[in-house]
């Protein structure tokens, strides 16, 4: 039962998709596939979205386990699919259980750009020690008895709970004593990070934030704030101007008895636009992970500079769609709408770009003028996108 390396290997090396600053790694299903799946440290277990993705022997005499939100308000129900064989290169997985949707309502490929069909959760972190490289898209996973911790590397300490990597770091903000917080680390937010201004006496929304849609997830929509942070500190390493999401309720989905507490102490979630700065050596064994600095480590915090978010549809996701207009942001200002098709940018057909290489523009230096051409009600119209930093 388990995971294990091929031919007794002590080590294996794989490459992964990076889009979103997501890890993405294609593997097989009882033998199907590849699938894309997200390597997701925030994750319990894995889940499948996509129910077509095993077989229907693996769903006979499925149980089911009810979700809520924070409010207790049931959101949906998951099957427990059983006796899954998972494989990717170098790594055979057998009698493995993974959650699966009833129905896919979540459609994260709009929003990464590239298709998911599901999530690689704890089970990959429990059993591996896993080094990820986000510069040069690799993995590698370890043995923990043949690991050594390779030169150059900072030891984090953490802490685990419920299959969940957890870290102390410092947050200052301005006019406050710094605030230290308990952050879950999760591979699979995409932003630097998320901060609960309700649950720390020092930790609060900063003077300028722009209202925003800051992700979307099991139990729905997250809204709120984005604002920066003055400063944050993970061990040995500082940040500065860090863009940091407030939702406005801070969702947490949980399964089973709904009226079973929520005990969860965390102060917010570190994400991958922080982690993808480092190479990281995950070690759940030790309670640590190791850091490195990698490319890009010194790169300033960049925010939408538009205005406005994009989702990818269609079925090789390249075609492109305006939503989430921020008021009073240039989008508003170019009259761009929610629902307005993106056709070219500066000259250059939309589909010739990927979402993230698009989200990169929009995340471009004040004053650059962008000519698009979008598609409304049949129609294409010309408008200007003059950028201007919104934090």
């Amino acid at each position: 039962m388990g995971f294990d390396l091929d031919n007794g290997a002590k080590v294996v090396e794989l490459s992964f998709i990076r889009e979103s600053n997501l890890i993405i790694v294609p593997i097989k299903i009882n033998g199907e596939g590849p699938f894309n799946f997200i390597l997701d440290t925030g994750s319990e277990s894995g889940m499948v979205f996509d129910k077509w993705v095993i077989g229907e022997n693996n769903l006979v005499n499925a149980r089911t386990v009810p979700v809520y939100a924070a409010d207790g308000n049931k959101v949906t129900d998951l099957w427990v699919a059983n006796n899954l064989s998972i494989n990717f290169p170098g790594v055979s997985g057998v009698q493995q259980s993974m959650l699966v949707l009833q129905e896919n309502f979540i459609d994260i490929e709009n929003v990464i750009g590239v298709q998911a069909h599901g999530i690689l959760g704890s089970e990959i972190f429990n059993r591996f020690v896993v080094e990820v490289d986000y510069d040069k898209k690799l993995l590698k996973l370890y043995n923990p008895q043949d690991f050594k911790v390779p030169r150059g590397f900072k030891k984090v300490p953490i802490t685990l709970e419920n299959f969940r990597p957890f870290v102390k770091a410092s947050v200052k903000q301005s006019k406050t004593k710094s605030a230290d917080v308990k952050l879950l680390i999760d591979t699979g937010a995409s932003s630097a990070l998320f901060l609960d201004a309700n649950k720390h006496d020092n930790i609060h929304l900063p003077d300028r934030t722009v209202d925003h849609t800051l992700g979307r997830a099991l139990v729905g929509v997250i809204e709120g704030k984005i604002g920066r942070v003055k400063r944050f500190n993970l061990g040995k390493f500082k940040f500065k101007k860090v863009t940091t999401s407030f939702p406005e309720n801070w969702i947490v989905s949980k399964t089973g008895n709904k009226d079973e507490p929520d005990t969860d102490p965390r102060h917010g979630t570190v994400g991958s636009e922080i982690l993808s700065r480092f190479r990281v050596i995950f070690d759940y064994h030790e309670k640590a992970i190791y850091l490195k600095k990698a490319t890009g480590f010194s790169d300033s915090f960049k925010f939408n500079s538009a205005g406005l978010n994009v989702l990818a549809v269609g079925e090789e996701l390249n075609s492109y769609f305006v939503t989430d207009i921020i008021k009073d942001s240039p989008a508003v200002k170019a009259g761009l709408k929610t629902g307005d098709e993106i056709i070219a940018i500066d000259g250059k057909p939309a589909f010739f770009y990927s979402l993230t290489d698009i989200n990169a523009i929009f995340r471009g230096p004040r004053g650059r003028v962008l000519t698009l051409i979008v598609r409304r009600d049949g129609k294409l119209e010309q408008k200007e996108l003059r950028l201007k930093p919104l934090l």
